[in-house]
């Protein structure tokens, strides 16, 4: 200590700077930077960090809410200590007096900071045996501020005594030791906290990269320079520090970082329409279950208002853990996209203050909403208004960049945007952070793969560790699946589930809240107003071999089926389970409504929606399908629409009749939500289509089914030899909506280990062990690539690895998803967009050396997701232009040039044994 206190005695040198980029040459001192942090951390603090959290972090670390803020504020204060280093200071200038030498450590600041932390913060304070993890955990949590944690061995004894060879001695040592004493001082830093467990240090480093990244903001530091210190006494850096600290609440303001405060209310006072059973049970029985964080599951049919549900009871959840915000996760970016619109809508009606609304997702920024809000901030307008002008959607423009948008109050988006914050990538921990404050709603639970179920429960674990409220719905969920999910929010063995009660009724929903030492829980069972009862038809199709290819032979049940709606009007949707499939019975279709025509005979209107369209085709395509088949849709006009899975989960679409592939039968009573959704269409229903009807194309073989192999690519083949037999050992019995759906799920669910031979499986054992060991590889990939749940978690090391990034690493098994760019070569040479005379390709940037958004959207809007399967054989030709290196939309597109026949047909180019081909009227084909 005789050292430390000499050293302390320095005057902070504001040489050393900490800040110059865009600074128009001008460098911010470190010190500033450092005190600029800690104010925006008290701010952070007390006016946005949910009353929930700030109440879990003290609670975890043994200390009053204030001295853990205090804490979190002085930790702010050292974050970029390590740039008083010569390996930093030289990027620029190093001042005159500091030693530079070969020895010195070229690592990043942030690892700097993680070394000589580890052992000043011992020699300061956190140095007996109790609070020496504190110390090392306090370091590492530091030095992870820039998204990545560093390892270094604890008993590296090097770390017990300072100055640590390779980041400067001398007056280097000096100078940070005076800057940690002035930070110190200047926040009068309380005692260091008697526990600190690897999950509340996780957060607590995101809460001090959020802190950083609001100090860094090149107009923020540009009006700091006109305020420096006059000196680096400790007298005049605290005046500075109180400067800084009246600029921290414009400055978060200004990011958009608020609470979101909802207006309470009843359900009749939250929506325009009078509650059914299962919105009334929540509304009543609800609100006085939640004393605290909690998890609410509610499994119900399709199309009864789980939506509402979610929203009302998050707000009820919300309000008694604490939190103060939403986040709703959907399986795809379509379903996000119609989701946010519903959100916006409930936030102008209930919210008390501008609301910062953000959606989550690769193409998000396309969305029209997003786009305009990016144009009116270049016009420097701040929000976007409801049309009374009174509760307004205020989307902040700095909520925009990068990895921020999940810090908004509220926010929509995928599925992955929350998955990806246990995936060890850089600023995971700020994922953690965004959704620890909100009520997290997750819809269509039942649609996860193994995979992606075992990273759902890791996050579960800990999101019930950081006290956040969690709602999931789902229209078929089996029961083994819903006991781990309620086990892994609780923080228990799944084995515990029965000792703990967790029963689930359907209709119904179950409350578990994790109170300790024993949680508690409830189940309601809803009574169902509206029983129906859904009519299944099953209908083998023709299966034969083209080219070593099983081809399946829809058009003699299609026809069948399709006769009355064309004669006497309706709509039907025939859902295909590979796009190929599609594609085909697309044509076949329209070549038979054709031929009608030219016979004089009615046709009905043909449509197509899969996910291999251009991105903008594909997005005027689904407004078309919901525009047409939502609510107070038009039906005039007798309709087909042929899809893929795409349309089976939360879009709000309503046909007279379904017919599906035969696909697990949780799907099939999924699309089966499709068929009679909304009861104001009845009146307009055909005589024909008087009651639901589900027709499920099946494979031939009737209890020996020949299943084609497309659809086993596709699905278990176990499951689907249990869907089929389910199916047609019920002898065209109804199902019974919802009382049937439980059982059947459950017995074509048994689970992911071996038990019992399953009758349903007799002489397909094999595809039994097939698909168990199929779903045990998904769980160990997921267990192997995901992060440690928070028991145990000592070494924030293991939540990142340098060598994995976003782009590398997925939240879906084996989805080695790539953008492909089909463009054309026009007769002058150039390339265009859509076609032969389309907008023109933009091969190089404007003046600006940069491209344009509008130029982007514009190309990205033309390009496709595919499996990186399919692309196999790609060559130089197929790679972007050298100028598109730069840009993050645009450098890992794979181009796929087209030319055009003497017949005026596109031609695409062939990779490996396949010809890629983008047709406007049914998306990109292959072709072998």
């Amino acid at each position: 200590m005789d050292g430390w206190e000499k050293a302390g005695r320095h005057e902070v040198d504001l040489l050393l700077w900490g800040k110059s980029r865009g600074l128009d040459g001008s460098q911010y001192p470190l010190i500033c930077h450092l005190l600029d942090a800690a104010a925006v951390m008290r701010v952070l603090w007390c006016e946005v960090i949910s009353a929930g959290l700030r109440a879990q972090l003290a609670e975890q670390m043994g200390v009053t809410e204030e001295n853990a803020g205090r804490l979190l504020e002085f930790w702010a204060g050292l974050h970029d200590i390590g740039k008083i280093t010569p390996a930093f200071q030289r990027q620029v200038w190093v001042p005159p007096g500091y030693p530079q030498g070969p020895g010195d450590l070229p690592r990043g600041h942030d690892f700097a900071a993680h070394l000589w932390l580890a052992s000043a913060l011992r020699q300061a304070g956190y140095a007996d045996e109790r609070r020496a993890p504190v110390a090392r955990l306090v370091a590492q949590l530091l030095g992870g501020h820039h998204g990545c944690f560093h390892s270094v061995d604890p008993g590296d004894t090097r770390l017990e005594k300072r100055p640590f060879i390779g980041i400067g001695n001398g007056p280097w040592d000096e100078q940070r030791v005076a800057a940690f004493d002035a930070v110190h001082t200047i926040l009068d830093a309380p005692e260091p906290p008697p526990n600190l467990g690897g999950d509340t240090a996780a957060v607590a480093c995101a809460l001090i990269i959020l802190s950083d990244w609001l100090a860094s903001q090149i107009s923020f530091v540009k009006r700091q320079l006109v305020q420096l210190p006059d000196s680096g006494r400790v007298e005049d850096l605290q005046s500075f520090f109180h400067r800084s600290l009246a600029q921290a609440p414009a400055l978060l303001s200004n990011a958009g970082l608020t609470r979101l405060r909802l207006r309470a209310g009843t359900f009749g006072e939250e929506f325009p329409f009078e509650p059914n059973a299962l919105q009334s049970t929540i509304a009543e029985e609800l609100p006085a279950l939640v004393t605290g964080p909690g998890l609410l599951m509610v499994a119900a049919p399709m199309g009864i208002g789980k939506t509402e549900v979610a929203f009302h009871a998050a707000r009820i959840m919300g309000h008694a853990a604490g939190t103060s915000g939403i986040f709703v996760a959907l399986p795809t970016m379509a379903t996000a996209d119609q989701m946010y619109e519903r959100l916006a809508a409930y936030l102008r009606n209930r919210s008390l203050d501008p609301t910062g609304l953000t959606l989550l997702h690769g193409m998000a920024w396309l969305s029209p909403l997003m786009s305009m809000v990016s144009e009116e901030h270049a016009e420097g307008v701040g929000d976007i208004t409801s049309e009374d002008d009174t509760v307004h959607l205020a989307v902040a423009e700095w909520l925009l960049g990068a990895k921020r948008g999940i810090l908004a109050p509220a926010a929509v988006g995928t599925i992955d945007q929350a998955l990806m914050a246990v995936l060890p990538v850089r600023h995971n921990v700020l994922r953690m952070l965004g959704l620890a404050q909100k009520t997290v709603i997750i819809d269509e639970v039942h649609a996860f793969s193994p995979y992606m179920r075992r990273l759902l429960v890791i996050l579960l674990s800990w999101l019930g560790r950081l006290g956040a409220p969690v709602v999931l719905l789902s229209a078929t969920l089996p029961k083994h699946v819903a006991r781990e999910l309620y086990t892994a929010y609780l923080g228990r063995a799944p084995e515990s589930a029965e000792a703990l009660d967790l029963a689930q009724h359907y209709p119904g929903w179950t409350y578990a809240q994790r109170d300790m030492p024993t949680p508690i829980s409830t189940a309601v069972a809803v009574p169902q107003e509206d029983r129906r009862e859904l009519a299944v038809t099953l209908r083998p199709v023709d299966v034969s071999q083209r080219d070593g290819k099983d081809m399946v032979d829809r058009m003699p049940a299609l026809r069948d089926e399709l006769r009355r709606l064309i004669d006497e009007g309706g709509c039907a949707a025939v859902i295909c389970t590979t796009v190929d499939q599609a594609q085909e019975t697309y044509r076949d279709l329209r070549a038979w409504f054709d031929q009608r025509k030219t016979d004089g005979s009615a046709s009905p209107e043909l449509r197509l929606l899969h996910s291999r369209f251009p991105v903008g085709q594909r997005a005027r395509i689904t407004h078309d399908v919901i525009t047409t088949y939502g609510p107070n849709g038009d039906r005039r006009r007798p309709s087909v629409l042929v899809a893929t899975q795409v349309i089976e989960q939360s879009l709000d679409i309503d046909f007279d009749l379904m017919i599906s592939d035969l696909a697990p039968i949780e799907l099939l009573l999924q699309r089966s939500g499709r068929a009679h959704r909304h009861k104001s269409n009845d009146a307009s229903r055909p005589e024909w289509a008087a009651t639901p009807r589900l027709v499920v194309l099946t494979a031939p073989g009737e209890d020996t089914p020949r299943v084609p192999k497309p659809w086993t690519r596709v699905y278990p083949h176990a499951s689907l030899i249990r869907a089929q037999r389910l199916l047609s050992r019920r002898e065209d019995k109804p199902i019974s909506i919802p009382d049937d759906v439980q059982d059947l799920v459950d017995a074509a669910s048994p689970g992911d280990g071996i038990g019992a031979p399953d009758p349903l499986l007799d002489g397909f054992e094999s595809a039994e062990v097939e698909r168990i060991s199929a779903g045990f590889v998904e769980v160990q990939a997921a267990e192997m690539i995901g992060i440690a749940t928070p028991d145990g978690l000592t070494n924030l090391y293991s939540l990142t690895d340098r060598e994995i990034t976003e782009e590398l690493i997925s939240t879906r098994f084996d989805a080695d998803s790539e953008r492909v760019l089909p463009y054309f070569i026009g007769e002058d040479g150039d390339y265009h967009l859509g076609g032969p005379d389309g907008p023109m390709v933009p091969v190089v940037p404007g003046a600006g050396r940069r491209f344009t958004r509008e130029q982007c959207a514009e190309v990205i809007n033309h390009t496709i997701p595919l499996r990186a399967s399919l692309l196999q054989g790609r060559s130089e030709a197929n790679m972007p232009p050298e100028a598109w290196s730069n840009d993050v939309h645009l450098r890992n597109l794979v181009l796929l040039p087209h030319r055009v026949d003497a017949d005026g047909q596109p031609v695409g180019p062939v990779l490996g044994d396949q010809r890629l081909t983008l047709h406007l009227d049914v998306g990109l084909t292959t072709s072998f």
